[in-house]
């Protein structure tokens, strides 16, 4: 449900199609449109998701973190095998076996409409719908289910019914649209102020930088320089990745590894910053920083950690 809640928030993209086309040219055109689709919402390149997509005006943008698990969801027609075009008027569906690298079968179709000349795909919660089995079925009997199906009909029978709400951005903070290098470069460079500050026990210099909640106050000199050696220097770290969060887009975690030298363990350290007002922040606190410690030779462990791990999250 999460997918199709997703797409509600993007409605159909464009290309340009006249008359009727050729069904090897169409099925062209729908895996190109789909693809820009699929390729937009991964990078994040939020002019290039609103110049594909027809949002109102109003609607706000997926966060980065919604169009991370937005785009893990939708399916690779690359990696996919396709099936059939059905065609009804301005509708069309794209029927393929999808999850190949999964037991049983499964069939999901993806829905375009024709609309001023164009095909767009379908808003939600009607852009696509998938029906899985643990049988391995045929191509032939997929087909045969696929008509037999009901939630696989390219019309389905609740069209009628109004998509779900947008999710809104943080109250207060607009997503931050920009690139993920630009935005690396600014945390590091509010990390390395904060700690230049703090090594030489001049908290004050880097106020402009922290965000004092949950009644914590700034440190004394001595109290800013003990906290400044338990502070990772980044400029001799491995930047690993990102984290975004959903419930908490006004949350970045930057993630690396650092105490490089230590042939003994592997260690990550997670930074929590807080964009307020358009910039990043370090609220002081027990949840500014989590350093994990992997034996060695650690570099397995840490692949999970990083792709999959439940500490590695905002």
């Amino acid at each position: 449900m999460m997918i199709i809640a997703m797409v509600a928030a993007l409605a159909g993209t464009a290309a340009q199609q006249g008359g009727a086309m050729p069904d090897a040219e169409l099925k062209r055109e729908l895996e190109s449109l789909w693809a820009g689709l699929r390729a937009a919402v991964a990078e994040y390149r939020v002019d290039e998701i609103r110049k594909r997509l027809s949002l109102p005006e109003d609607a706000p943008a997926p966060t980065r973190a919604q169009a991370q698990q937005l785009a893990e969801a939708l399916p690779d027609l690359a990696k996919a095998r396709f099936l059939k075009l059905a065609r009804d008027g301005d509708r069309a569906g794209f029927y393929a076996r999808t999850d190949l690298d999964k037991p049983g079968t499964t069939l999901t179709v993806i829905r375009f409409r024709q609309a001023g000349g164009t095909w767009q795909i379908v808003p939600g919660p009607h852009t696509l719908s998938s029906y899985s089995t643990d049988e391995k079925l045929t191509d032939a009997a997929i087909r045969k289910r696929a008509d037999a199906e009901e939630s696989l009909r390219l019309r389905p029978a609740e069209e009628g019914e109004a998509p779900p709400p947008a999710a809104s951005a943080a109250k207060g903070e607009a997503p931050d649209a920009r690139p993920e290098a630009e935005i690396r470069k600014e945390l590091e460079g509010v990390w390395r102020k904060i700690r230049d500050a703090f090594a030489a026990g001049k908290p004050g210099d880097a106020e402009a930088l922290l965000l004092w909640v949950d009644g914590a106050t700034p440190p004394s000199p001595d109290d800013a320089r003990a906290a400044a050696k338990a502070m990772p220097d980044l400029a001799r770290s491995r930047f690993i990745k990102l984290l975004w969060s959903v419930e908490k887009p006004h949350l970045a975690g930057y993630v690396a590894e650092v105490d490089l030298g230590n042939a003994k363990q592997t260690t990550v350290a997670i930074i929590a910053f807080v964009r307020k007002d358009g910039a990043y922040k370090i609220a002081p606190g027990p949840l500014t920083m989590e350093i994990i410690q992997l034996p060695p030779p650690g570099q397995a462990a840490l692949k999970t950690l990083v792709e999959s791990g439940p500490r590695c999250k905002l």
